[in-house]
């Protein structure tokens, strides 16, 4: 309403007046306003059932994505439509390859089956003009997303992405919002304005600018005198996003609700990571910005770029949300290991325990076995670890043991970092294990864990 009025008051002063004395400023201002954000268009469920999701997905290319140039879209949009579900529900997906390449779908941070999963390992990718159908049932409540597995590179970069929401119909009913993050336009040097490059090369991890559902420095509008409920996806192929806003309040990270309320002073998601956050909005605007943060080292220099704004028409910001945290205490680390993955790299290619995918030695647990895993970085940048369907709980990270309960499928490693994780091996079949800096599993770094039953 504040934007629609203020649309009316410049047509008003462009009218012709019939008051002798002319308006002391005739000419209105040529300056657009900040475009709004709204969330992804959702997909049609082609089922009536309450029970299920049917979706269809086409895979085929725009003349126009994100940076203005030829890329690639699910359904004609990017991001690509958002699916929301309730836990228990059935996805049953419809997917049609129009590209002029293989492709497959990956449902990222979803236990699904093995078969399901998406992945080019002991399977072909759809063909261009093949068509397949995909059903599983979602067990998790969360934040979830979805992308090719195969030359994902190329195809996540050029647009091919979508969120998939599942919500727990325990939790309070409160308006939400999509928000896709991703990087576009010339990437620099850490500080060096001057060594612009490729959009994504592995040098220039600097993003120019940050787009919020394809929209750059927008505005989104909150329901007023109600909370929000953002779900935040960064989906960029290598740029990190360290968000900063005042009175932050993160509420669930990669696989739901947080044990407790969290309040940092920033944010970090790293290449596929998720959270959720509560705004609460009345008065004056809130401004989100984007620290610069570097895949060479954390914290790099230059300004705070304001990646966002969010209004609401209330005049007093509402009361928060009594969510449903269940206060868990930080894992304890047993102090052995069953599993230990190295990342090695210079900048040429990049390696898992000095392998390089997909020449690589397929790791084997049993099905059920409560498995140590330890990630170390002898690389000069840092490494987001990604795992197909499963999550694991984080025993510890650069900062020490855990001293918060985190469930997680993506977590960041630092350069010279050890992370320790606890895995529940309660999926069977060969899943992928690799860094989802994607030009880095491009080059090599990514193996396989088999979960045998």
């Amino acid at each position: 309403m504040r934007r629609f009025l203020s649309l009316v008051a410049v047509s008003l002063i462009a009218c012709p007046s019939t008051d002798p004395e002319p308006p002391s400023d005739p000419t209105p201002s040529d300056e657009p306003g900040p475009a709004e954000v709204v969330s992804p268009e959702e997909a049609e469920d082609l089922d009536p059932a309450d029970d299920i999701l049917h979706v269809s997905l086409t895979a085929a290319p725009v003349a126009e994505g994100l940076d203005g140039e030829a890329g690639y879209a699910y359904n004609g949009q990017i991001p690509g439509p958002t699916l929301r579900a309730t836990v228990g529900d059935t996805l049953v997906v419809d997917l049609q390859n129009d590209l002029d390449a293989p492709t497959t779908i990956h449902w990222h941070g979803v236990h699904v089956p093995w078969d399901m999963d998406g992945v080019a390992w002991m399977a072909d990718p759809l063909a261009p003009g093949e068509s397949t159908t995909i059903t599983f049932t979602l067990g998790q409540a969360g934040t979830f997303w979805y992308h090719p597995h195969f030359d994902t590179d190329s195809q996540v970069d050029q647009g091919l992405y979508g969120v998939l929401v599942v919500e727990d119909p325990d939790e309070p009913e409160v308006p939400d919002a999509v928000l896709v993050f991703d990087d576009a336009g010339e990437h620099h040097d850490d500080g060096d304005d001057d060594g612009a490059a490729s959009a994504h090369a592995h040098a220039d991890p600097l993003p120019d600018r940050w787009l919020v559902n394809g929209v750059a420095g927008g505005v989104l509008t909150a329901p007023p005198g109600q909370p929000l409920r953002a779900r935040l996806l960064n989906a960029s192929n290598i740029a990190y996003l360290a968000l900063r806003w005042q009175g932050a309040r993160v509420i669930a990270h990669d696989q739901g609700l947080l044990p407790a309320l969290s309040q940092p002073e920033v944010l970090l998601l790293a290449p596929g990571d998720r959270a959720e956050v509560e705004w609460l909005v009345g008065g004056e605007d809130l401004q989100v910005f984007a620290e610069p943060f570097s895949l060479h080292g954390g914290a790099a220099p230059g300004e705070a770029e304001v990646v966002l704004s969010v209004s609401s028409e209330a005049p007093t910001p509402p009361a928060a949300v009594e969510w449903p945290f269940v206060a868990t205490p930080p894992p304890v680390d047993p102090g052995y290991t069953d599993l230990r993955y190295v990342f090695q790299g210079d900048g040429e290619q990049w390696m898992i325990n000095g392998e390089l995918f997909p020449d690589v030695t397929v790791e084997s647990v049993g099905l059920g076995a409560e498995t140590i895993i330890e990630l170390r970085n002898v690389s000069p940048t840092r490494h987001p670890f990604h795992l197909h369907g499963h999550s694991f709980e984080v025993l510890s990270d650069g900062a020490g043991p855990a001293t918060t309960y985190r469930l997680e499928d993506t977590v960041d490693v630092g350069i010279r970092e050890v992370v320790r994780l606890r895995l529940l091996a309660d999926n069977p079949g060969d899943w992928m294990v690799h860094c989802h800096l994607l030009p880095h599993a491009e080059q090599g770094m990514m193996t396989v864990l088999r979960v045998e039953e």
